[in-house]
């Protein structure tokens, strides 16, 4: 009874979760994402993305124009919708990877604000709403600030003669200046050594797939994945690789890893696009929202059971 009256007195809507699903295209995503240093700020919005989340790590790819123009080192990374700032997040340099056009900067997240609701809000909904064992007071807010800025569930595929997997993630970014993708895997999953070793890995959207049979990819274990033929949807191979392409997918890419370093609990893998095949036009995806941009937003919510 006093947790539904807490609900309804704080928080627009009853149901409080870590994060909210939304179907978007490209062009429908309204917050940005910028590097600042000073007074100086870069739009990284298409250029980011996390690639572990323990510690918390940050890829940042910028063409050698910018970087010339702002000092890496020492700067904060600020969500933004309009004019407003949603959260902030201070970061410290790890590694600089040069690519053609630029380099790729790791960061550690080092401190995490978040803006969109009163302190008083925030501290309900940290402490009380999303209290738990398995992570801290500060991975909250860090998760929260990250997901200040949609996040795109990604379909993975990979395929070898005795193996296969397809599961969903959205520790990834595709940088399209350098036709480079980046993937952060969890380095528990056993898939992980079969794609470094191949050196090979296939990525879909979730153009027409609902959130139920995306979170039941990542529900089974690596170690023994769901036989394809059991799987509740059809595919399809990829034109190069062979890999199993789900058939509700509007898009795909066939990536070749060149490089990839641990970061902590994730494995950052730097991938080149050697094919990108467009199935349907006009493909969406589904995306993950924290809480408190949802409550400061207008995003429509798919419901799932999670």
């Amino acid at each position: 009874m006093i947790n539904s009256l807490v609900k309804k007195l704080f928080f627009k809507h009853t149901k409080v979760q870590t994060f909210f699903i939304t179907r978007l295209a490209d062009n429908e995503i309204e917050e940005k994402v910028f590097l600042k240093k000073g007074e100086h700020e870069i739009d990284i919005s298409t250029h980011h993305g996390m690639i572990c989340l323990d510690p918390f790590c940050i890829a940042v790819w910028l063409p050698f124009t910018q970087l010339n123009s702002v000092d890496p080192q020492s700067v904060k990374i600020q969500f933004k919708k309009g004019h407003k700032l949603n959260a902030s997040i201070k970061v410290s340099i790890i590694e600089q990877i040069a690519t053609t056009h630029g380099k790729l900067l790791l960061y550690k997240v080092e401190k995490a604000i978040n803006y969109q609701l009163s302190a008083l809000h925030q501290l309900i909904f940290f402490r009380y709403f999303l209290r738990s064992k398995k992570n801290t007071y500060y991975h909250r807010k860090v998760i929260s600030a990250l997901y200040s800025y949609p996040r795109r569930i990604i379909i993975v595929s990979y395929k070898d003669e005795h193996y296969c997997n397809i599961f969903p993630m959205d520790i990834q970014a595709y940088i399209r200046e350098e036709d480079l993708y980046i993937l952060g895997l969890r380095t528990t999953n056993i898939t992980l050594n079969k794609i470094l070793e191949a050196k090979k890995v296939v990525v879909c959207d979730t153009d027409s797939v609902d959130i139920n049979t995306v979170y039941n990819l990542g529900k089974h274990s690596s170690t023994a994945p769901t036989p394809i033929k059991d799987l509740p949807f059809g595919t399809t191979e990829s034109q190069l690789f062979g890999f199993p392409v789900p058939d509700f997918t509007g898009s795909y890419r066939e990536i070749e890893i060149i490089q990839h370093k641990e970061m902590g609990y994730h494995m950052l893998m730097v991938g080149k696009v050697l094919n990108a095949k467009k199935i349907k036009e006009n493909s969406s995806s589904l995306y993950h929202i924290g809480f408190l941009q949802y409550q400061n937003g207008e995003y429509k919510s798919i419901e799932g059971l999670f």
